[in-house]
């Protein structure tokens, strides 16, 4: 094959996810040309990837997008999203696509009548046994992220000195995430630095972290790009994250991992890929998972989930840096 396109529309953790595939793809076929379409707002997560010979940005008019994808004459097409937008894009470039299994059934039955027969692998490895025609296959090295040059930082910069740890407060959803009361408790009791990354949404988390603990948080929520936070994560002893995105780029710099699970679930298959990590859940609740990606309110109105785990894994690891 001399030129393979990968679809990947959103969104920004899997994407990440996607990265062993594309590594993958282009070890077993060395003389092809790999090519990405995304959302435009994702486009820049490919810089600086040396398994990518071109990036293609979907901005809302797929026939446009098919008119000149069709132009550059695909031997193939991988359908890593598998929705109805990147099925019609295979059709309108006249191909059927290589795709991957979800598990859509089994991760709702796991919802709605809590019976797992979701297979015990990771979601990248269950992407592989699917795609198993296309004679690829895990190398064992994780995912990928690049930080582009140029935008590394220095944890000076921003006040940080010595060794520091990383909180990302964020997630898409609200059930994914530590109550405002919990992250007070993890702040006031862990030891040393603790540096808050996140979006707009979190920053006024961060805020009222920092005003309270001054000693403490140092808060860059809303402050740092993704390569900066990235880079960041990079440069920490170890990393605090829900279920979300900055979990998977964490995971693709190999950094040790403290994930607080909430309304998800690790089965689902999208805990930190190939590199060290510690769970924090709740396992005394039988209304986990409630969602398959989370969502704005807790179903039973208690959200035992997250209010009642013990941060006690993460503050023993604080005592030791």
């Amino acid at each position: 094959m001399n030129k393979i396109l990968c679809i990947r529309f959103s969104s920004l953790g899997d994407i990440i996810l996607t990265t062993p595939i594309i590594r993958a793809l282009k070890s077993r076929y060395p003389a092809a040309e790999i090519h990405v379409v995304t959302k435009q707002q994702y486009a820049n997560l490919w810089e600086g990837n040396p398994y990518v010979h071109q990036v293609h940005t979907y901005q809302g008019n797929l026939w446009k997008l098919a008119s000149e994808l069709r132009k550059e004459d695909f031997d193939a097409v991988v359908d890593l999203h598998k929705n109805v937008r990147s099925h019609a894009l295979s059709l309108l470039l006249g191909k059927i696509p290589y795709q991957i299994d979800k598990f859509t059934r089994e991760r709702k039955l796991l919802v709605k009548k809590k019976i797992n027969l979701l297979p015990k692998k990771h979601l990248v490895d269950r992407c592989f046994d699917a795609l198993h025609t296309l004679d690829i296959q895990s190398d064992g090295k994780g995912l990928d992220y690049f930080i582009p040059e140029g935008q590394a930082v220095n944890p000076k910069e921003f006040g940080i000195q010595g060794k520091y740890m990383v909180y990302a407060i964020g997630a898409q959803y609200i059930t994914k995430v530590l109550s405002y009361p919990k992250m007070i408790e993890l702040c006031e009791r862990i030891e040393g630095q603790l540096v808050l990354i996140g979006d707009a949404w979190d920053e006024h988390y961060g805020y009222r972290l920092n005003i309270l603990f001054p000693d403490k948080v140092i808060n860059l929520c809303n402050r740092t790009s993704v390569a900066a936070s990235a880079s960041l994560m990079q440069q920490a002893e170890f990393v605090i994250a829900h279920d979300s995105s900055m979990m998977h780029i964490a995971a693709a710099l190999k950094k040790k991992l403290f994930v607080l699970w909430g309304a998800t679930h690790s089965d689902f298959g999208f805990y930190p890929y190939q590199t060290e990590f510690t769970s924090i859940e709740n396992k005394e609740i039988s209304c986990r998972p409630c969602s398959t990606q989370g969502g704005n309110y807790c179903p039973l109105g208690h959200f035992d989930c997250l209010n009642k785990i013990s941060l006690d894994p993460i503050i023993s690891a604080s005592q030791t840096l």
